[in-house]
């Protein structure tokens, strides 16, 4: 009888384990991010410096609250995202719809000189999708003085 009664406490305790697991496991994937990069060009030659902002286009369905950023050396970027979670902060970014805009005035580096157009996402012509299978390329940014 004593073995039963123990068999029953542990099938108790692990039963209410298992339920306190799921909310973790709910959690553990946060936002799905698939990695960016690509190359960046100003008037033709190789960026050299700022920093790549990709900002959530709400007009185009993406309403993701993350801000993706990477800074540009020798004209290549990467992305990684700050979520509002640390489960959602990570390389890469989420699928959806972006306005680019650049940063360029850094502390500790010289000033980058673009047109205004970029440095807002109001006014940036940078559109981009972040698919699951980008083809090469698809990343890549050409900006102008």
């Amino acid at each position: 009888m004593a073995t039963g009664l123990i068999r029953r406490k542990r099938f108790i305790v692990a039963l209410v384990a298992a339920f306190a697991l799921i909310p973790l496991a709910s959690c553990e994937s946060g936002i799905r991010r698939v990695p960016v990069s690509g190359t960046v060009t100003l008037d033709g030659q190789p960026l050299q410096g700022g920093v790549l902002m990709f900002n959530p286009d709400e007009s185009m369905g993406n309403t993701a609250r993350v801000g993706c950023s990477g800074p540009v050396k020798n004209g290549r970027y990467s992305l990684v995202t700050s979520g509002v979670t640390q489960i959602d902060t990570g390389t890469g970014a989420p699928l959806g719809w972006y306005k680019v805009t650049l940063l360029t005035d850094m502390p500790g580096t010289p000033p980058i000189k673009v047109d205004p157009k970029y440095l807002r996402p109001e006014t940036t012509p940078l559109k981009v999708e972040i698919v699951e299978k980008p083809e090469p390329g698809r990343y890549d940014l050409q900006l102008t003085k």
